[in-house]
């Protein structure tokens, strides 16, 4: 059995963020029931990667999910959504700030309906403060965040974090956030507003030492793949490509040395110590060590440096990650049967639980998909569902 059977979602998010947080509710067991709009679905429907006219992206993250396509602005379909959260445990939705409360269906309202419902938002800036209003994307929130101030190279642009982190993070804040108001809700009975904002996300990965020297009037530079205060850290070049280590003690420095011939380094007053390595690594360490590594291959300079049981790993590219071992022996990469894409590999589930592990039962639902399902479960009958399907107010799969 998994943690989270027994737990009906109301879904109303789309994209990236929010639909990655009751993502991970359905692998560990969520009955979560995404309302989609009529006729057009998630926004993730039509980003690339596409197969089959389909896409990728909203296949991983709505794996495991049923889909209800609804003109959620409409009086019927308000009355369908309500008819749904009566016996739900949780409502979530990523929508701008009060778009929820211009359909009628913001939290005091839903209230009366499910007196104990737990309503979860997440969005660019959250519920409250001067931003409230205005809308926030992944780049742009990296960017208020501090955190793209702080990634790329001293001589270089500011730079985002390659992977949508905001969208990451906030929707792992999101899914937790959730299961401990279903933990405070079990113990009282009481649900609650839960309100999650990417900006906060982002924010609260900055390291101590940026924001300790900011509060101090310091504003601390770029440094690309270093670390001032432990060298040698970083991402050295090699003949094929990039290897980083990381030196965190004398002791390792010897062995590290030892390991890839550097003896001309290893006692060079210059470099004998931590601090010194960090006083000099840009004037002349981290150049001496690219005139070997770059006779190397990063995998050959990584196997070395492993067996001398060092921190060190080659640069992978995406599809060098997909390959590897670890990838495989954690179930990382699965395949995953979707009724659109077919057999697709995605992610896997990343929370591992001894006793009540996740599981990923089926691929992405199709819009509309289990409209007529749930609707027959509410008491409409079938010619009910077929003029509402005539008035455009559902759609079926």
């Amino acid at each position: 059995m998994r943690p989270l059977e027994g737990v009906k979602i109301i879904d109303f998010t789309q994209a990236h963020a929010g639909s990655l947080a009751t993502m991970i509710l359905a692998d560990f067991g969520a009955e979560v029931i995404k309302i989609e709009r009529a006729g057009v679905g998630d926004l993730a429907r039509y980003w690339a990667p596409m197969k089959n006219e389909n896409s990728a992206y909203y296949a991983y993250l709505n794996r495991g999910k049923k889909s209800i396509s609804i003109n959620a602005a409409s009086e019927e379909g308000k009355e369908i959504i309500k008819k749904l959260v009566a016996d739900a445990d949780v409502v979530c939705e990523n929508f701008k700030y009060g778009s929820m409360e211009r359909m009628g269906l913001s939290y005091e309202e839903l209230k009366k309906v499910n007196p104990e419902i737990i309503y979860a938002s997440l969005n660019g800036f959250g519920q409250n403060g001067p931003y409230k209003k205005v809308i926030g994307l992944d780049l742009q929130l990296q960017a208020m965040s501090g955190l793209m101030d702080r990634t790329g190279f001293p001589d270089g642009p500011p730079t985002k974090v390659g992977a949508a982190m905001g969208d990451q993070f906030s929707g792992h804040y999101m899914a937790m956030a959730i299961n401990l108001a279903l933990i405070h809700k079990k113990k009282t009975g009481k649900g609650q507003k839960v309100d999650i904002a990417i900006l906060d996300s982002l924010f609260s990965i900055l390291e101590a030492a940026p924001v300790t020297n900011c509060l101090r009037n310091h504003v601390p530079p770029r440094v690309g793949n270093s670390y001032p205060s432990i060298s040698p850290y970083d991402a050295l070049e090699t003949k094929d490509g990039y290897v980083a280590v990381g030196i965190s003690t004398d002791r390792q420095w010897q062995k590290f040395c030892d390991a890839l011939n550097l003896g001309h380094l290893k006692d060079d007053p210059r470099y004998i110590n931590n601090e010194k390595r960090g006083d000099n690594y840009e004037t002349g360490l981290k150049e001496a060590l690219e005139d070997v590594t770059k006779k190397m291959s990063k995998f050959e300079i990584e196997k070395i440096l492993r067996e001398a049981r060092l921190a060190c790993g080659a640069v992978y590219t995406v599809k060098e990650a997909m390959q590897t071992e670890q990838v495989a022996a954690r179930e990382m990469l699965v395949d995953v049967e979707d009724k659109a894409l077919g057999t697709v590999k995605m992610p896997g589930i990343v929370i591992n639980l001894e006793g009540t592990p996740g599981n990923i039962e089926h691929g992405a639902p199709l819009l509309g998909e289990h409209s007529e399902e749930y609707l027959t479960k509410l008491g409409y009958t079938t010619e009910q569902i077929k003029e509402l399907c005539n008035k455009k107010l559902i759609e079926r799969a």
